[in-house]
């Protein structure tokens, strides 16, 4: 049974794996640069933590600084670059698989036109940027060792599973959604025209398994979506989901809408995936259960 080390461990994403290594007692671990954790680690410093990492057969890079951390402070970007060379150095010299998550944002053309690896990059948006430079690193890293690395180009992930985290609504486009309909009863978005693809959490766990599981690395990029939906379409099935689950109607007031048709994302990959809209009405379900068991509301 592989080893694998997920950096990056206290994030959002990596509560989705952790969450399932609970349930199925895997074989994750999970390290952070958070001092008073179990499995501390100093990114900056990854080198002198060789022996720690060494025996692993597989890293999932999550390290990253957050959307409005980087807009705030662009030296993040090089900081980000030298932590992703350490990693990239370190399953080099000693054969251990990379996964590096990385963003359908890096695409100028995302939630507008039809995307394929050739579309266009967005250069221009500083987070886009910081994991594009990311991946040049990698593939730079890896130019002469085959077989030893998968780059996922991730569309939205969504779903609440265990521990609650404020910045799991915060920064996350569906949950912020769905505690406006718990707390306020009322969801405003300004741009309902907006598209993007959304992805289950259960299917990215999946995915994430079925690399390791198929030792589906050879050197590519992949991008992963699931359903392409605009902001109206999502505010639409919370609405009747809310309906479902607890009797109460939401209010909805959506400017800018229009009836474009969806975008398609294209990949060369062996991990076509097959959309079950019942998949994303239990995920968002999921969310809205969890939200009103753990926060308290008031009808103000």
């Amino acid at each position: 049974m592989p080893r694998i080390a997920v950096l990056g461990g206290t994030g959002y994403l990596a509560s989705l794996i952790k969450y399932q290594n609970n349930i199925k007692k895997n074989r994750y671990i999970f390290f952070s640069r958070k001092k008073l954790d179990i499995n501390y680690i100093n990114y900056s410093q990854i080198k002198k933590n060789i022996d720690t990492l060494k025996d692993y057969d597989v890293i999932i890079h999550l390290v990253g600084p957050k959307n409005n951390q980087i807009k705030k402070d662009k030296s993040l970007i090089k900081k980000k670059n030298s932590i992703t060379s350490s990693i990239c150095d370190l399953c080099v010299t000693n054969d251990i698989k990379l996964i590096y998550l990385s963003s359908m944002q890096v695409y100028r053309d995302y939630g507008k036109r039809n995307i394929n690896l050739k579309s266009k990059i967005n250069k221009k948006n500083i987070y886009s940027l910081s994991h594009y430079e990311s991946e040049k690193v990698i593939k730079k890293k890896f130019l002469n060792h085959k077989k030893m690395y998968i780059i996922l180009r991730m569309g939205n992930v969504f779903g609440l599973k265990t521990d609650f985290n404020p910045r799991s609504i915060k920064d996350n486009l569906i949950h912020s959604f769905c505690f406006l309909a718990l707390k306020k009863k009322k969801i405003f978005i300004k741009n309902a025209h907006i598209q993007r693809t959304f992805i289950p959490s259960i299917i990215f766990i999946q995915i994430i398994n079925l690399i390791i599981n198929k030792n589906f690395f050879k050197n590519q990029i992949i991008n992963i979506s699931y359903k392409n939906l605009n902001l109206k379409d999502v505010v639409m099935i919370i609405k009747k989901r809310f309906k479902l689950l607890f009797k109460i109607q939401i209010d909805l007031i959506l400017k800018k809408i229009d009836n474009k048709k969806k975008f398609s994302i294209y990949s060369n990959n062996n991990l076509k995936l097959n959309v079950s809209n019942q998949k994303i009405y239990q995920e968002i379900d999921q969310i809205l259960r969890f939200i009103k068991k753990n926060l308290k509301y008031s009808d103000k």
